[in-house]
């Protein structure tokens, strides 16, 4: 014969069966994961409804014939959740004065401790419950003690325990012939570790129960109803593939914030996908698509080859990829793209050649002027532990409460320049995480919390192919000088051979020295050798060094620099006659011809506003000595 319970309609998701039968095989279940969703449920009447966890449990329970499932909540306190559906209304009148007795919302670990034996002594004596109660502790990380150290902390995981061992046994409402456990409790928390060590997780007592976020079947079903709530409309078989295809992880409250964020966006073939997008990285409007960028963009070449001088390969290839990104193409090739990063660059070449300039030109020219790229010197992570500084440390060490520096930083701004400078010099396994980042677009903190780099523009810079062993400059410590005098020679003289050496150096890098293929073939076309800058761009480069100091001068001290005719053709003569230190050596060159002699001058002779100071010559003795007027 069909009970009751036989004819109620099948659950539909995994963990809802699991809790189903885990009532009668254990006092305590453990429900982590996707807790905080909504989850699709069976009404009486066939009609399914969205119900989050809480309303979910109490279905469950009172299907089962209940007496009670009542709830510790954060805010309402010790509460009962809807009306028990059992014919006996005796036990609700003690659930009522156990509710009187507890009411409120400020429970200590005594006060909590009180309430589980009172809850266990409802059930003692020849008139206690006879019927099972439920209940729910739906923040049990934040309302149980962070760790046993007070004595009363001590005594609550002690009685927590003690009631798994000790749970009443009561018959199970409509099963004749069966018993179950008279009292259950039901903590629920996202992660299972952000519980105090002392909660008896282990033993046959606790049964813990993960909840997933929606798979492929599930979210299209939500596809279904939440574009017909939306639209007003039923969706297109195109439409279910599209948003169930572009919320691959997401939970259904985020599906369903996709649809209503695809409403507002322009229609089109990818107006889930861009919906989807944008709700990983938390922000409703495309930051690529605004006129501000794209007019930015359309002077890009101009712009950045006024900021990083002699290098219109790298340009070229810097404002294909910009492009690419700001039309959503990046990647397009590839059907799995759609949540890797907007745009990829690795820029490799000797040192002083515009690599970094090139990074900080990029970061001002998407997100204006006072913008800085968020620059990680990977120098600094040469060791593997120094990773958890990206994605922060695991949980009982120092500093996971922080999180990690390049998680915290993406998530602050999804819309944002990261530049890894001098990437060869971090761990190899650091670079596994690059690999993450740009195949699948996102990572997961030491928290657990998954961080979105779809909206992120990624830089890489490297001086592969320059590098000289700790042994030759031991042995020379002439070594890395000559090198780059080599390497300018040959730019020189065969550039197609310079290029090629740094291509080699690079493909050797990834597929020898740390055997990661798969992170170059992820990079892909994005690789650009910068050349060494010629004389004319070293003049310009020295021009405007000239002219920075001029205008410190003038904002400082209320004065004008001038710089001969015979000075500046001396400081020229300097700047070009070694190329192989790139914009940098010349700069180098100007602190230490101009800017320390004329500090020293100004510290001797302060001049009054208005004056003029004049940089007649200047000769290169073993320190530079200058003429004044």
């Amino acid at each position: 014969m069909n009970t009751p319970h036989d004819r109620r309609p099948e659950l539909p998701e995994a963990w809802m069966r699991e809790v189903d039968l885990s009532l009668s095989l254990a006092p305590h279940l453990l429900l982590t994961g996707n807790v905080r969703d909504l989850h699709q449920f069976p009404g009486p009447d066939g009609r399914v409804r969205l119900l989050n966890v809480q309303e979910v449990l109490r279905e469950l329970c009172h299907a089962r014939g209940y007496a009670g499932f009542l709830v510790l909540d954060p805010l309402s306190g010790f509460d009962r959740l809807g009306e028990a559906r059992n014919p006996d209304a005796t036990p609700d009148k003690r659930i009522d004065g156990l509710i009187s007795r507890f009411r409120g919302a400020d429970f200590d670990s005594e006060r909590q401790r009180e309430l589980l034996v009172a809850l266990h002594d409802m059930f003692s004596g020849t008139d206690g419950l006879t019927v099972p109660i439920a209940l729910v502790v739906p923040y049990a990380a934040r309302t149980l003690p962070g760790d046993a150290v007070l004595r009363a902390d001590r005594a609550l995981f002690t009685a927590i325990e003690a009631l798994g061992h000790t749970a009443p046994k009561v018959p199970m409402p409509n099963r004749p012939g069966h018993s179950t456990f008279g009292l259950t409790l039901i903590w629920v928390c996202e992660q299972q570790d952000q519980l105090a060590p002392a909660f008896p997780v282990s033993g046959d007592s606790v049964r813990t129960i993960r909840l997933l976020r929606p798979n492929l079947d599930r979210r299209t079903q939500l596809a279904a109803r939440f574009i017909r709530s939306v639209f007003r409309t039923e969706a297109r078989e195109e439409e279910l593939k599209s948003v169930a295809g572009a919320t691959d992880g997401l939970t259904a409250r985020q599906v369903r914030t996709t649809v209503l964020t695809a409403a507002t966006l322009p229609p089109g073939p990818t107006v889930f996908s861009d919906a989807a997008r944008l709700v990983r990285v938390g922000i409703t409007d495309d930051p690529w698509a605004g006129d501000t960028v794209r007019g930015r963009l359309a002077g890009a070449e101009e712009y950045l080859s006024h900021r990083v001088l002699g290098q219109p390969t790298a340009v070229a290839k810097t404002v294909d990829v910009l492009t690419r990104a700001a039309v959503g193409m990046s990647g397009a090739q590839s059907s799995a793209a759609r949540n890797r990063p907007r745009g990829v660059l690795f820029l490799a070449g000797p040192t002083g050649v515009g690599k970094t300039e090139l990074a900080r030109a990029v970061t001002t020219l998407l997100l204006g002027e006072e913008a800085q790229p968020v620059r990680f010197d990977m120098s600094e992570f040469r060791v593997d532990e120094s990773r958890q500084r990206l994605i922060g440390a695991p949980p009982g060490y120092v500093g996971y409460d922080s999180g990690g520096e390049l998680t915290n930083a993406v998530r602050a701004q999804p819309a944002c320049v990261l530049l890894f400078d001098e990437i060869e010099k971090a761990h190899e396994r650091i670079l596994d995480l690059f690999l993450q980042i740009l195949d699948e677009g996102r990572l997961t903190d030491s928290r657990g919390g998954t961080v979105y780099f779809s909206e992120c523009f990624i830089i890489f810079t490297s001086n592969i192919g320059t590098q000289v062993s700790d042994e030759d400059k031991k042995n020379d410590p002439e070594a890395a000088t000559r090198q780059a005098r080599e390497l300018l020679e040959q730019f020189n003289q065969d550039p197609s051979a310079y290029f090629a050496h740094f291509r080699s150096a690079y493909e050797k890098f990834f597929d020898q020295d740390i055997s990661r293929p798969e992170l170059r073939n992820r990079l892909g076309d994005n690789y650009v050798t910068l050349g060494f800058i010629d004389e004319k761009a070293a003049r310009e480069v020295l021009e405007r060094a000239l002219a920075s100091v001029a205008a410190r001068v003038r904002a400082v001290h209320k004065a004008d620099l001038v710089v001969g005719p015979d000075a500046l053709d001396t400081l020229c003569d300097a700047a070009v006659n070694d190329l192989g230190l790139g914009a940098r050596g010349v700069l180098n060159l100007v602190e230490s011809a101009v800017v320390n002699p004329l500090s020293r001058e100004l510290f001797r002779s302060p001049r009054a506003e208005g004056d003029r100071i004049t940089l007649v010559d200047l000769f290169p003795d073993d320190d530079w000595r200058l003429v004044w007027r």
